[in-house]
C-alpha cells in the first residue's frame, strides 16, 4: 500500500520500483491528462491492462463500508473532489471472509471485524484521509476500504484506475 499525492510520483518515481509496468504506465497517462475533463464511468487506457472508472457517490458511516481485495487488478484511487477515510488491512489467508472469491469481478469481500479501526475515534496508522491530489494505491495484498465520511456525509468525486497485475 502506498498512500502519497499524485503530484509528487513520476513513472520513474523510486516508490513506484516495485510496481509492475502497468502502474508506472498508469501515472505516465495520468500526468499527461485532464482527468477532471473525464466523463463519469469507465474508460480504457490500455484494453483490460489499465482502465478507469469516475465515480461521483456520498460518503457513508464507517459502519456501512465494505472491505475488498483484489488478484487480478491493482487500484489506484485518487479523489478529485471531497474527501473522504480510507483504509487498508494486509491480506492474511486466515483472514475471515465473506462469500467466496469472484473471479469474474476480480473482488472478495471481508467482515468489519479485519478493520477494528473504523471504531469512533480510534486512530490507525492503517486509516487516512484522502483529499484531491492524493493517492491511495492498494495491491492484492491489501484488503481496502474507503467511502467513508469525514464528520458527515459529503459528495465525492474520485477516479478509481485498475491497473493489471500480470
Amino acid at each position: 500500500m502506498l498512500f502519497t499525492t499524485l503530484a509528487t510520483l513520476t513513472p520513474e518515481s523510486p516508490l513506484l520500483a516495485e510496481y509492475p509496468s502497468s502502474v508506472r504506465d498508469a501515472i505516465a497517462y495520468l500526468k499527461q491528462t485532464d482527468v477532471a475533463s473525464l466523463p463519469l464511468g469507465k474508460t480504457a487506457v490500455d484494453g483490460e491492462r489499465i482502465f478507469l472508472n469516475i465515480q461521483e457517490y456520498l460518503t457513508k458511516p464507517a459502519e456501512e463500508a465494505v472491505l475488498e481485495a483484489h488478484r487480478k487488478y491493482i487500484d489506484l484511487q485518487i479523489v478529485l473532489e471531497g474527501k473522504e477515510w480510507m483504509g487498508y488491512a494486509r491480506y492474511e489467508k486466515e483472514l475471515p471472509t465473506l462469500g467466496e472469491y469472484d473471479e469474474t469481478a476480480d473482488v472478495q469481500f471481508f467482515p468489519k471485524s479485519v478493520m477494528p479501526f473504523w471504531a469512533p475515534n480510534a486512530e490507525s496508522p492503517q486509516k487516512f484521509l484522502a483529499t484531491p491530489g492524493t493517492i491511495a494505491i492498494f495491491t492484492p495484498q491489501d484488503v481496502h476500504a474507503s467511502q467513508v465520511w469525514v464528520e458527515k456525509p459529503q459528495n465525492v468525486r474520485k477516479m478509481v484506475v485498475k491497473c493489471r497485475v500480470f
